[in-house]
């Protein structure tokens, strides 16, 4: 399921970008991110990466359950920030978009740029 998700996110692009205020124009480029590990360089998969002309890496992380997503999520999306080698100058917003839910110790940590429900997805791809 969580690879279904990950697909209907990425045939939505258009949608979250309009929910993060990313104009289309300002978007180098979108996409699945895989960081091929190293010697001295750990290895990290990101499920949906927006680089922008203005510096800035949106790192999103999908994720499917069937509870509300739970604390662990922020030291899982801490340990991808920490492995990914960024270029010198950019900044990055971490993203969380989910299936049933964040508990509210996620959404306390203050810790993601934005989290998004796949329905608020799929409500705005109806407008």
């Amino acid at each position: 399921m969580g690879f279904q998700c990950e697909n209907l996110v990425l045939h939505n692009r258009q949608q979250l970008r309009r929910i993060l205020n990313i104009p289309a124009e300002d978007v180098i480029c979108e996409n699945p991110y895989f960081q091929k590990g190293k010697a001295n360089v750990p290895g990290c998969q990101i499920d949906y990466l927006i680089q922008t002309k203005f510096g800035t890496l949106y790192v999103c992380e999908i994720k499917f359950s069937k509870s509300p997503i739970g604390s662990s999520i922020l030291q899982e999306m801490d340990t991808k920030l920490q492995a990914l080698k960024i270029p010198r100058g950019f900044s990055l917003r971490p993203v969380l978009i989910h299936v049933n839910g964040v508990t509210e110790d996620v959404i306390d940590a203050d810790y993601f740029a934005a989290i998004v429900d796949l329905s608020q997805l799929l409500e705005t791809s109806n407008d």
